[in-house]
């Protein structure tokens, strides 16, 4: 069958193709752990179902707002505003859309085209390299180091800028690295692509599930040239609300515009009701109570998968500082590929091999599920390794 060339370069999601063999696995009576899934294993908070069965019984069930409900906007305009330091947010700098892997397709296709370059650390969500091929646009991969914690360094950014480069993304607490940049680096990220005209997005999905204080350093929170920098986030992993399906992005109200003209022509706007639920969540008195629980929650399990792991021949585990996933190194082999295939099928675990993520000789793990799920994974990949 003919494609066009749109589509030429694109290959399904490594990590979703991943869990669902999982989940098949499972259908069929095998018994795997899945610690692939990128999400968390928490109950959606019950201010958010209630106003999700509010809003249904209420017989409204029109269109709403391709930007999003004005509502949502000016909470999130708000909540942005509380919890860094970047000022007022107006609720014409918000757009709502269907998660935030659609606020990245909005952003990109908007900004970036044939002829352009864009920057993207390794390890890196493999999204992003397949939403920039989508665009035309030619990603560029910054290769980063396991020793220094995957820091970005601007010395290789600008070895690899070119006079095409026109965007970096940036995803602090990393996935799959669970890693996060301090204020100092990105202050110089700012800086250098203030310097060479270049877009920053930021991806900041985990912002919140931050080990260290209240959350992560957000690129709002240093000086920036904000008419060239877009903040995403959304209520997947803070909140735990993954299907709910709710992503925004924060920028000049005139990118806002075009993106939000785009998101018109191709899925318009986000499911009412699930806007009406991440409504109700980031407005609840109850909203950073709900945060701080599932992350002192996850703490735990990442202490727990840390000490589990650590002193096992042919791995080497850095402890994360946020996200929900360990990043676990190889030492005898960079074959992560044939390894992930060996822990599912005869250890009985599903995990992301590194290729995946542009860095192989690594596993992605995710701890973020429950107490019984990860003591019996943790303890199937000691039994693997061993």
């Amino acid at each position: 069958m003919r494609f066009s060339t749109n589509i030429a370069s694109l290959v399904p999601s490594a990590t979703l193709a991943i869990s669902a063999r999982a989940k098949r696995m499972q259908a069929a009576g095998e018994s795997v752990i899945d610690l692939s899934a990128g999400e968390p294993s928490f109950p959606t908070p019950e201010v958010a179902i209630e106003a999700c069965v509010e809003f249904a019984r209420s017989g409204h069930s029109g269109y709403p707002p391709t930007p999003g409900i004005p509502e949502l906007r000016s909470a999130v305009a708000a909540y942005v505003s509380s919890t860094t330091a970047m000022g007022e947010v107006e609720p014409d700098n918000v757009l709502v859309s269907a998660g935030v892997k659609q606020a990245l397709f909005n952003a990109s296709f908007c900004l970036f085209g044939p002829g352009d370059e864009v920057l993207v650390p390794a390890p890196y969500w493999p999204s992003y390299l397949a939403i920039v091929s989508l665009t035309g646009a030619t990603p560029v991969v910054v290769p980063t180091d396991f020793g220094s914690g995957f820091r970005l360094q601007i010395g290789e950014l600008e070895r690899l800028r070119s006079p095409a480069t026109r965007g970096l993304f940036l995803n602090s607490p990393g996935n799959p690295s669970g890693e996060v940049y301090d204020r100092d680096l990105l202050e110089q990220l700012a800086g250098w692509a203030a310097e060479n005209d270049i877009w920053i997005i930021s991806d900041e999905i985990y912002r919140r599930l931050c080990y260290a204080g209240d959350s992560a350093t957000s690129i709002c929170d240093v000086p920036h040239a904000v008419e060239r920098v877009l903040h995403l986030d959304g209520i997947s992993k803070a909140f735990s609300m993954p299907g709910w399906r709710i992503g925004y992005t924060v920028g000049p109200s005139e990118v806002i515009g075009k993106m939000s003209a785009l998101q018109s022509q191709t899925t318009s706007g986000a499911v009412a009701a699930a806007q009406h639920a991440a409504l109700a969540v980031l407005a609840s008195p109850e909203r950073d109570d709900i945060v701080l629980g599932f992350r002192d929650i996850l703490r735990r399990r990442r202490d727990v998968a840390v000490e589990a792991l650590n002193g096992i021949p042919g791995l080497e585990v850095r402890v994360p500082s946020g996200a929900i996933y360990l990043y676990v190194r190889l030492t005898s082999t960079s074959d992560s590929m044939a390894v992930a295939e060996r822990l599912l099928v005869e250890g009985g675990v599903a995990s992301i091999p590194g290729e995946a993520f542009g860095t192989p000789g690594f596993l992605r793990l995710n701890y973020a599920v429950s107490d019984e799920e990860l003591k019996e994974g943790l303890a199937r990949v000691r039994g693997f390794f061993s």
